[in-house]
């Protein structure tokens, strides 16, 4: 980091007015095809969604990158303006995020479908759980690796304690507050009944529209959905065999499939990107961003992902 900072320093105090550090987010992102068919006039794109599903922007050293939900939106916005994109290819691997950044991104899956009449096409990479499940139910085909882990379909709401350890110290903290429930949630005070009984039926009433949409889209039996309903997870092969995804195959089997499913027969793959790269293949990340992380204030191999969230409710996986 040293160097770095040293090399910009001196950027700056030499009269250097452009310094460009990465991709810049203003621009127009490029068209590269990655997989290239002779004589294949349709195309199909692949978009990858990756990691915690959420509509905050990165931040960076030097700039702010889209945030998940603002670069699929981007991308399915550029699609929808190409005739010759017939089908959408989303590449998940995420373990969810927040409930309403997932009912937005589904949600505008849909609306995708039926502007465009584009055929979309899930396959599901290492983990594609809970909101990563969620969005999967937009698609006509979800696809799964073997491997995928998926499923955990419900809603959890994380909420640290620290009164006993403030007591240990000697610290406390003095609350002025207009209701009862005011300070629901809070850090320095335990819950009490009245506490868990509003959270649990805010989980409750989130976790019962995301069952609502599984039965609607997957028409699972009542012993399965009530498998479904215990949150646990599924390997993709599991997966298949209760009806939470239609097949088990590769990205190299999804990009064909729904060039067929969009009733091409054959069909060049693309993607989107801020700067192209001459020996990207289907699985090179698209759209990548490279910026800092937010680094708790208390991270632990056993607690980190469960520290850096923030208050309110998730279509997450967090083992």
């Amino acid at each position: 980091m040293k160097p770095l900072l040293a090399l910009v320093s001196a950027l700056l105090f030499s009269g250097c007015a452009n310094i460009h550090l990465g991709p810049d987010y203003g621009k127009p992102f490029k068209e590269q095809v990655v997989s290239e068919t002779p004589g294949a006039q349709a195309k199909v794109l692949l978009i990858e969604v990756r990691g915690k599903i959420n509509d905050q922007p990165d931040s960076g050293l030097f700039s702010k990158a889209p945030s998940l939900l603002d670069s699929v939106l981007m991308q399915l916005k550029k699609a929808e303006e190409d005739e010759q994109i017939k089908a959408v290819v989303l590449k998940l691997n995420t373990p969810g995020g927040g409930v309403t950044a997932s009912d937005i991104l589904y949600h505008e899956l849909l609306a995708f479908k039926k502007r465009s009449a584009k055929t979309l096409y899930v396959q599901m990479m290492d983990v594609a759980a809970s909101g990563g499940y969620y969005l999967a139910m937009a698609a006509d085909h979800i696809q799964a690796h073997p491997s995928t882990v998926t499923g955990s379909v419900g809603v959890i709401s994380v909420t640290a304690d620290l009164s006993g350890t403030m007591e240990k110290i000697g610290v406390g903290v003095n609350v002025y507050k207009t209701g009862v429930s005011k300070d629901m949630g809070s850090p320095f005070r335990p819950a009490n009944e009245r506490d868990r009984q509003l959270f649990q039926n805010l989980v409750d009433e989130m976790a019962q529209r995301f069952y609502q949409l599984v039965q609607q889209h997957r028409q699972l039996d009542n012993q399965t959905m009530k498998a479904v309903q215990s949150a646990r997870i599924y390997t993709g092969m599991a997966a298949k065999e209760i009806g939470l995804v239609d097949s088990l195959g590769y990205l190299s089997d999804a990009t064909q499939q729904a060039c067929e499913l969009a009733g091409e027969k054959q069909c060049n793959v693309v993607t989107y990107r801020y700067n192209r790269n001459a020996n990207a293949s289907v699985y090179s990340p698209n759209m990548s961003v490279e910026v800092g992380q937010t680094q708790a204030l208390v991270d632990t191999p056993l607690l980190g992902n469960a520290l850096q969230l923030e208050p309110g409710l998730y279509y997450l996986y967090l083992p």
